[in-house]
């Protein structure tokens, strides 16, 4: 598999400081340099007005809620992402476009991330 994802913007929404460093960390060891990581949905539809990722990282539930509006306008600009998440039971009830993400359960393995992003980017090769 490749990965070299040196060239793409990500986008990481996570609420919790260590496990975003531990994504950051996880994500730099594969190329990635550009990541901008929020800890709320207000400030993930904030950039999104300015900003376009190449993919996204999302922890669908932060504490200011649940992230419709940032998956919405990931869906509608036809950015991939990543549901990165240990609730997976009613998420798809309260917000059917996360369906439209790559799903990985919290934690997994770097390997594990580093694939979804790849694949959801379209550098994977499984």
């Amino acid at each position: 598999m490749r990965t070299d994802l040196s060239p793409i913007t990500l986008l990481l929404l996570e609420d919790e400081p260590f496990i975003a460093l531990d994504v950051e960390a996880v994500l730099n060891s594969a190329g990635v340099r550009n990541i901008h990581t929020v800890s709320t949905c207000r400030e993930a539809e904030v950039w999104l007005r300015g900003a376009t990722p190449h993919v996204a990282v999302i922890d669908p539930r932060l504490n200011d809620g649940i992230c419709s509006t940032a998956v919405e306008h990931l869906v509608a600009n036809e950015v991939p992402f990543v549901v990165y998440s240990g609730d997976t039971d009613t998420l798809l009830e309260e917000e059917p476009a996360f369906g439209r993400g790559i799903w990985l359960t919290k934690p997994c393995a770097p390997d594990e991330l580093i694939s979804a992003v790849g694949r959801a980017v379209g550098t994977g090769r499984d």
